[in-house]
């Protein structure tokens, strides 16, 4: 997840519902920096990393350098181990000797200067992607390329997706949820409909999709960025709610993670 989840475009796959895209504008302008942390752990092998970095004010550039000499550690509470991780470039910590496992309840905790960032994270069972598939479906009033991620939701609901697309290398930052509030046990029929008009998959383009199973709190950070666009709740647009405490903006999530490819014809 990159800064795109702080100022960007937000894709909703609303259960029992067509998708919808919103806008998402956050207003940084002349308010004290914040520390954004973004962390994960995945069932995949690790490493597993923690970025952290600072917001600026809306007239400065569009860098944010990352933020060194953070103590940043992981406990697997199940396992009751604890590792520190490794700080390999400026902002960027990594993990060297943790592996997530579904099941598990993940704590990061964050010490930078005087400031103490916690949030805990637990990584959820896994629902089989089973294929993608390409489907031509009208979109912005003409007929666009787009992706169906093909998997049939376990039965019980608590289940939350997240899915990333990438494209001839290159990450599609919009933003790709769901859960199963309303489709429960159900075979998903969504696709991954990008939110750039001018923007559409082409014969021969090489596509992966990552689906990530996410706690409910994950979901929550994605949900309230569709609340602030809307401005539902108090009508005024804010940052997404966060699963860190101590002040940071951002995200830690314990996520299953399952890929595919394909090739557009």
């Amino acid at each position: 997840m990159t800064r795109n989840t702080l100022i960007g475009m937000a894709v909703c796959l609303l259960s029992g519902a067509a998708a919808c895209t919103k806008v998402i504008h956050t207003d940084l302008r002349s308010v004290p920096a914040k520390y954004v942390v973004e962390g994960n752990v995945t069932n995949l092998a690790g490493p597993y990393t923690v970025r952290i970095t600072q917001t600026k004010n809306f007239e400065e550039d569009n860098t944010f350098p990352g933020v060194s000499g953070a103590t940043v550690t992981i406990t697997d509470v199940q396992a009751a181990f604890t590792e520190t991780l490794k700080e390999v470039s400026a902002g960027v910590y990594q993990t060297q000797q943790l592996q997530g496992k579904i099941g598990s309840t993940y704590q990061l905790q964050v010490n930078v200067g005087s400031n103490v960032f916690t949030a805990s994270s637990t990584m959820p069972r896994q629902v089989p992607l089973d294929s993608i598939y390409v489907l031509d479906q009208a979109l912005f009033g003409k007929i666009a390329k787009v992706i169906v991620p093909a998997y049939t939701d376990i039965p019980g609901q608590g289940d939350n997706y997240h899915f990333e697309q990438i494209i001839n290398g290159n990450v599609d930052k919009t933003i790709y949820y769901g859960n199963d509030d309303f489709t429960d046990g159900e075979t998903n029929t969504f696709s991954l409909r990008r939110n750039d008009p001018d923007s559409t998959l082409h014969v021969g383009d090489h596509v992966v999709i990552e689906m990530q199973n996410t706690d409910r709190p994950v979901y929550n950070y994605f949900y309230s960025m569709d609340q602030s666009a809307t401005g539902e709740g108090n009508g005024i647009p804010a940052n997404p709610v966060t699963n860190i405490t101590g002040g940071a903006l951002g995200y830690f999530s314990a996520y299953t993670s399952q890929s595919r490819a394909i090739t557009v014809k």
